[in-house]
């Protein structure tokens, strides 16, 4: 699931079978479509899936946790560096300002000279 067409499917699919399950969440950032059903209905749900044409794996709750915390890490960082850009663009600019000023200040000087 690696595009909205993908996830738009899954989430009609499911939609269809509200009646069967208790409650999903599609989210195409984590690839991971989550459902909420009783036992007897897991293969039921897989099915539904699979209709779409999307895989569809078993994966334990270890294992999704462990997926969630690395993409919320990922994210982290993601977000840390972009941080960092804008704190770097921020500094730049202040420089430029600065630059100026003082390129401003030296023309006032010189034309103080002349006079």
């Amino acid at each position: 699931m690696n595009c909205g067409g993908c996830s738009g499917a899954v989430t009609r699919a499911l939609t269809k079978k509200a009646d069967e399950i208790e409650s999903f969440n599609v989210s195409l950032d984590d690839q991971i479509v989550e459902v909420v059903a009783g036992d007897d209905d897991y293969e039921k749900v897989k099915e539904f899936i699979s209709k779409t044409g999307k895989a569809t794996n078993d994966a334990t709750e270890e294992e999704i946790q462990e997926y969630v915390k690395k993409q919320e890490e990922l994210k982290e960082q993601e977000e840390l560096k972009e941080q960092e850009e804008l704190k770097e663009q921020e500094e730049l600019k202040k420089q430029e300002e600065v630059d100026a000023d003082a390129s401003e200040a030296k023309q006032e000087d010189e034309a103080k000279l002349k006079e």
